[in-house]
């Protein structure tokens, strides 16, 4: 079983090295598609464009409301406004040094754990693709996450 301290630790690794047009989803394994909480984000040329689900999009059951929000602004992440579509983001120029990579790993775990609750890496799966390359499938082995099927 992968811990949070091993998940977030992959994934920054994964973070500095992800080529232009990578997109990540990272998302529970047992929710409805539409319902869930997750975290995503893309590389583009010049930035790495990250979300977490708005309230919006969420199941009451596992919705963040005011205290969840107050963890997610405090970690760092930008509002939900119409422009990101009400979710949470953040943008990272790139490129960016390493302790930007673990800073924006730690925005993503804080998310998943502290605000939405997910109660463990386990419980979450992860599907990437290179929209430059044809939409091939790019792995994340270090994050310890199953690619979703």
């Amino acid at each position: 079983m992968t811990s949070w301290a091993g998940f977030e630790d992959g994934l920054a690794e994964h973070l500095t090295s992800l080529p232009a047009g990578v997109v990540v989803i990272i998302d529970e394994a047992e929710r409805q598609q539409e319902r869930r909480r997750f975290a995503q984000f893309r590389q583009l040329e010049d930035m790495i464009w990250a979300e977490l689900p708005g309230d919006d999009s969420l199941d009451p059951d596992v919705q963040v409301r005011e205290a969840g929000s107050r963890v997610i602004a405090e970690a760092g992440w930008q509002h939900p406004d119409a422009d990101h579509c009400d979710n949470w983001w953040f943008e990272l120029p790139w490129p960016a040094d390493a302790g930007a990579y673990r800073r924006l790993a730690s925005m993503i775990v804080t998310g998943l754990r502290d605000a939405y609750r997910v109660v463990a890496p386990d419980r979450l799966v992860y599907d990437a693709w290179n929209e430059s390359a044809g939409n091939r499938k790019f792995e994340l082995p270090r994050t310890g996450l199953i690619r979703k099927s």
